[in-house]
């Protein structure tokens, strides 16, 4: 079952010696799709990612699929001690982005749940971020 659901947004990412944090609320939708969670949601101006639709695939192996369409295109994997390598597009151009998950875990019922993931994304092996995200989804507004 697919539910309009409120989520909580609050992230922190750590790049040159700056942290970046931001918190937002927005509406999405949540179900299951062949067994396993997924949430949606618009970007909005807070994340620097406007005209964008965030998905996130919740796996039964506690890896998460990020997967952002829009202005700003890119399909990465978040895994507990893996580096995966995706295509990450911009209105500016591509590049390949290398995501290593350090921590990934989510608590999801048919009413909402939590996600918590910390990872670090570089190109080219040189290192451009690190990320905490936290996402709280509850059905209602």
């Amino acid at each position: 079952m697919i539910q309009d659901v409120r989520i909580e947004i609050r992230g922190t990412q750590t790049a040159d010696g700056e942290k970046n944090e931001v918190s937002f609320t927005t509406r999405g939708r949540f179900g299951m799709k062949d067994g396993e969670f997924f949430l949606s949601y618009d970007e909005s101006e807070a994340t620097g990612l406007e005209n964008a639709r965030t998905t996130l695939f919740l796996r039964s192996d506690s890896s998460v699929v990020m997967q952002r369409t829009g202005l700003f295109q890119s399909r990465l994997v978040i895994e507990k001690g893996k580096r995966h390598v995706s295509p990450y597009s911009t209105p500016y151009g591509e590049m390949q982005i290398g995501v290593l998950g350090e921590s990934v875990e989510h608590r999801f019922t048919e009413e909402g749940g939590t996600l918590f993931m910390c990872y670090t994304l570089d190109s080219d092996s040189r290192p451009l971020s690190r990320n905490t995200v936290k996402i709280s989804v509850r059905r209602g507004s």
